[in-house]
């Protein structure tokens, strides 16, 4: 039943938005301050090593994801509470599962890498799959119901405290075993939190049939999706650290985690407002879809494509400034790999949106392609030029995506060419103008 003091969809999209964004936003300068200081108290090796553990942590969680977040928000059950606490129950059963396998996996990957301590590193990171299955169903609750101010909040002040934790153990420690335990201890406070700080059902133990059974049906293409999206978007970690060495990774990830630093704050607001908004719009009157989507991927684009500008002319100068000398190898990667964001940014936008209108199988399709060129694009590069040979490939990848994705949204009645061709000639011009810089980042 609506009343009049109900807000629309619209408010609640940029209320949600705005608190997204913050938190975001607050959330990044954290983790560039405590990176900051981090730097300075451990050796590079340690932020290769712990980024292979996140890299085979995101890739075992992804392939296992059962679509129990994007079910609640999604489907007419996602208020049920013997729906929830089902989802709760194989929530649960999936981070020991998740666990185990990090356990099977961690002496195989020690050995691919040449580490040893990895083989001790990932049962313990691993411990966090076991205590996140533990998280409260109301995270995805107030997902659904475009609620993002307590989960903000709850996520800042979260990652405060284990921010603060880690960065005592480095000064205490000065070993890679910082990262580790500030990990476990971030997720047992967002663990807590989420049951203590939010409001909705208390989840107990349930097991219901048929939501099983709706699981199982919705999960297996966001099972393989989110399985094709760890590789496109972890997979050049992973080459990187099987081609080059533990130095080498540590600066591509530098470089990586500053230029999608607001390309990930751009996603994150078009998966977790603007999905749920897409959804309701193609539910309530699918003919007022491409006016949302216009303007939601003009929101995405004008700033993430931006500070790809910024990043393509200035990268070099801003990483000199911002770590010390062990670290100047990272901007030249940062400005090429910011050249390639220039494209992507452009056709990432449209995410969410086939999701939103029950094309999960097509989403994946495009996700499976983008992998394909990310990895042809790198070992091709890597062929002729080595280490920055791969950055190339990987960078141009990215251009290569649109005209595949350009064709998947038009074969859909999705493709805004007025939009995207406008950005795109932009984008060429900036890499022209640029392009004296990029050659001298390929000789460093």
């Amino acid at each position: 039943m609506s009343s009049v003091n109900s807000p629309t969809l619209r408010q609640r999209v940029l209320q949600a938005g705005s608190w997204t964004l913050a938190g975001y936003g607050v959330t990044q300068a954290l983790r560039l301050g405590g990176n900051l200081i981090l730097t300075r108290l451990l050796f590079p090796e340690a932020f290769g090593l712990m980024a292979i553990v996140q890299i085979i942590i995101y890739g075992v969680n992804m392939l296992t994801d059962v679509g129990i977040g994007p079910s609640i928000v999604q489907k007419a059950r996602g208020n049920d509470p013997a729906f929830l606490n089902t989802t709760w129950t194989i929530q649960i059963v999936r981070g020991f599962l998740m666990w185990g396998g990090l356990c099977v996996l961690a002496l195989p990957i020690a050995g691919l890498y040449g580490e040893p301590l990895l083989a001790y590193m990932l049962p313990v990171v691993g411990l966090t799959a076991v205590i996140g299955g533990f998280n409260s169903t109301k995270l995805f609750t107030a997902q659904r119901n475009l609620e993002a101010a307590r989960v903000t909040q709850i996520e800042i002040g979260t990652y405060v405290l284990g921010l603060l934790c880690t960065v005592y153990l480095a000064w205490l420690q000065q070993s890679v075993w910082a990262l580790v335990w500030g990990s476990l201890i971030g997720a047992c406070l967002n663990m807590f939190a989420s049951h203590l700080l939010l409001h909705g059902i208390r989840n107990q133990f349930a097991w219901d049939r048929d939501a099983v059974d709706h699981l199982v049906g919705f999960g297996r293409w966001i099972l393989l999706s989110s399985a094709l999206t760890f590789l496109s978007t972890e997979g050049s970690r992973l080459a990187i650290g099987a081609l080059l060495d533990m130095r080498q990774l540590a600066l591509f990830t530098l470089a990586s985690m500053m230029n999608l630093l607001l390309w990930n704050a751009m996603l994150k607001v078009m998966g977790t407002v603007f999905f749920p908004a897409y959804s309701e719009v193609y539910r309530t009157n699918p003919k007022k879809l491409m006016a949302a989507l216009h303007k939601a991927r003009l929101t995405f684009i004008l700033p993430s494509w931006s500070v790809a500008v910024l990043f393509v002319f200035f990268g070099g100068q801003l990483m000199g400034i911002l770590y010390d000398e062990r670290y100047h190898g990272s901007g030249p990667i940062l400005e090429l790999l910011a050249a390639g964001s220039l494209a992507g940014c452009v056709w990432g936008s449209y995410t969410g949106v086939l999701l939103a209108i029950g094309k999960v199988a097509t989403q994946t399709l495009l996700t499976a392609i983008h992998i394909i060129f990310q990895f042809a694009g790198m070992f091709i590069g890597y062929h002729y030029g080595e280490s920055m040979g791969l950055v190339i490939g990987l960078a141009a990848s990215y251009w290569i995506m649109y005209p595949v994705n350009a064709f998947v949204m038009s074969r859909n009645g999705l493709w805004q060419p007025g939009l995207d061709l406008t950005f795109l000639a932009a984008s060429v011009l900036m890499v022209v103008l640029a392009w004296p810089r990029l050659t001298l980042s390929l000789g460093s």
